[in-house]
C-alpha cells in the first residue's frame, strides 16, 4: 500500500529548498517521488490525502531527552542541576528501581514512553533519541504507537547513590542483552536502535567509557552523552583529567566514533574545533538551559566553525514540554538577545537544527523530503488565526506554530496522525491510565525536602 500526498500548496524539502503546487508518493517507508504524480505511477491500494492549503515539511527529531520525565512535570524549578538531580531524579528512580527489582513492575516505564510519545507526534515530532533506563516496556509502547525512536542507554558507575549502582560485569551483560533484543539498526525497517549513553565523565570511569565506545564499534551503535552542561562539570573534569570534558574524549580516542553531545553550554574554543574536526553533533537544550539556569550555548560560534548542532527539549521535568516548536523558537529569541543582535541566528537555522541535523543525531536517512529517504514527515495547516497569514513559511513555523497545527504525522510511512487523531491506540484511555500510574508513583515521593 502507499499514500500519496497530492496538491501540495508548500512543499519544504528543506530549510533552504521549498517549491509549491507538488506531489509526494511513499511507498514502504520510504518516499518514492516528489513532482507531479500521475494516476499510472501509484500502486495498488495507495491512500490518497488533499494536501491543498497546507504545508509538508520533514517531521521534527527531538535529538536530545529524557521520557522518564514526563512525570516529573512542576517538580522544583528553584534548583540548579545537582542539587535538582538530587532533590527530584534520584528519589523518583530510586522508586522504579525499588518497584522493578522487589515487585517484578516496569510497566511505569511503558506509560511514561507512551504518554511522551502521545504528546511528540501531536507535536509533530517523528524521532526521538531518549536517554532513559533500559526497560523493555519503553521501546515496547515505542512499537505499539509507531514511534521512531532511539533508546539511549544511560550508564553510571560512579557518582550516583550507591543503591543504583551495579558491578560492572553486571552493568556490561545487561546491556548486551538489551542490544540484542532492541537494536534494529538504522538502514533497517525497524523503527528503534540503541545507543549507548554513558550520562557523564564524571558518572562513568575511564575503563567502561573505553568499553561502550568498543560495543558502538561492535555492534555499529550511536553514542550520546552529556558534556559541559555546567561550570562545576568543567571544574571537575580540570580537577580530575586536568583537561575539559570534550577534549579529554579526543585525547582518549573516544571520539573516534561519531557522537552526539546534550548541551555543550562551556566548549572551550579548542573543543568547538574538535566538534569540527570529529563529526561532533552538540545538541543544544535551550529551555532546559533557562530553567535550570546552566548558561547559554555558543551556538553561533559553533555554526560560524562549520559544527552540526541538533536541537532537543531536554527532559519533560527541566522544559517542562515536548515541543520542539517551542523550541525552536526559544532557542533562536535567546541566541538574538545573547549576541544582542537579531540577526545572530536565522529561523532557517534553527528549522535546520530540527530537522536535517538532528536526522545525522540519531543516524536515520530522514529530517529532508527527497526520493528515497525515509518517510517520516508531517502536514501542517498554518490557516489559524495565530499562524497566518504567512509571509516566509519557515519564519511562520519557527515563531508561530503549535500542536494545532499538526494535522498528520508519517513515521516510516505509516500514518500514525490524521486530523489529529492518533490511529494506532486508544489515545484517551491510555493517556488516562498513564496520568494515574505516575499520579500513584508520585505520592510515594516528597519533593519539597530540603
Amino acid at each position: 500500500m502507499g499514500i500519496l500526498i497530492k496538491n501540495i500548496t508548500t512543499l519544504i524539502q528543506d530549510a533552504y529548498h521549498i517549491i509549491n503546487n507538488k506531489d509526494i508518493l511513499i511507498e514502504g517507508n520510504k518516499i518514492k517521488k516528489v513532482g507531479t504524480i500521475l494516476p499510472e505511477d501509484l500502486p495498488a491500494h495507495c491512500k490518497i490525502i488533499e494536501a491543498d492549503g497546507k504545508v509538508v515539511m520533514p517531521g521534527l527529531i527531538n535529538a536530545h531527552t529524557h521520557l522518564y520525565q514526563s512525570i516529573l512535570r512542576g517538580c522544583r524549578d528553584d534548583l540548579t542541576l545537582i542539587p535538582w538531580c538530587e532533590k527530584v531524579i534520584f528519589p523518583f528512580v530510586d522508586m522504579v528501581y525499588k518497584d522493578c527489582r522487589e515487585k517484578g513492575n516496569t510497566m511505569i516505564g511503558y506509560y511514561w514512553s507512551m504518554l511522551s510519545s502521545i504528546e511528540m507526534i501531536h507535536n509533530g515530532i517523528t524521532c526521538c533519541i531518549d536517554m532513559d533506563l533500559s526497560l523493555d516496556s519503553i521501546s515496547k509502547a515505542w512499537q505499539d504507537i509507531g514511534m521512531r525512536g532511539i533508546a539511549a542507554i544511560t550508564v553510571a558507575n560512579r557518582w550516583i547513590p550507591k543503591e543504583f549502582c551495579s558491578d560492572d560485569d553486571s552493568i556490561k551483560a545487561g546491556i548486551e542483552k538489551y542490544i540484542k533484543k532492541w537494536h534494529q539498526g538504522s538502514s533497517d525497517k525497524g523503527l528503534i536502535q540503541v545507543f549507548m549513553a554513558p550520562s557523564t565523565l564524571f558518572c562513568c570511569t575511564p575503563e567502561l567509557m573505553e568499553w561502550l565506545v568498543e560495543k558502538t564499534e561492535e555492534y555499529d551503535l550511536g553514542f550520546q552523552i552529556h558534556i559541559s552542561e555546567t561550570k562545576w562539570e568543567n571544574d571537575d573534569a580540570l580537577k580530575e583529567f586536568k583537561t575539559t570534558p570534550l577534549e579529554y574524549l579526543e585525547k582518549m580516542n573516544l571520539l573516534r566514533r561519531p557522537i552526539s553531545a546534550a548541551h555543550c553550554i562551556y566548549l572551550t574554543d579548542k573543543e568547538i574545533d574538535i566538534a569540527a574536526k570529529r563529526g561532533v553533533v552538540p545538541v543544544y537544550n535551550p529551555k532546559s538551559n533557562m530553567k535550570l539556569s546552566d548558561g547559554v550555548a555558543p551556538i553561533v560560534k559553533m555554526l560560524e566553525r562549520g559544527v552540526t548542532v541538533a536541537l532537543g527539549t531536554d527532559g519533560a521535568a527541566t522544559n517542562d514540554q515536548l515541543n520542539m516548536f517551542e523550541e525552536m523558537r526559544v532557542g533562536a529569541l535567546l541566541q538574538k538577545v545573547f549576541h544582542g543582535s537579531p540577526g545572530a541566528i536565522s529561523a532557517k537555522e534553527i528549522f535546520k537544527m530540527a530537522t536535517e541535523n538532528g536526522a545525522k543525531a540519531a543516524r536515520i536517512d530522514a529530517g529532508t523530503i527527497k526520493e528515497g529517504k525515509l518517510a517520516d514527515l508531517i502536514i501542517l495547516d498554518l490557516n489559524k488565526a495565530h499562524s497566518a497569514p504567512v509571509n516566509d513559511v519557515i519564519q511562520n513555523i519557527v515563531y508561530c506554530a503549535k500542536d494545532s497545527n499538526v494535522e498528520t504525522t508519517i513515521i516510516n510511512g505509516k500514518i500514525i496522525m490524521e486530523n489529529g487523531k492518533i490511529l494506532t491506540i486508544d489515545e484517551e484511555s491510555l493517556t488516562r491510565e498513564g496520568i494515574k500510574k505516575g499520579e500513584e508513583i508520585l505520592k510515594r515521593i516528597n519533593f519539597d525536602k530540603t
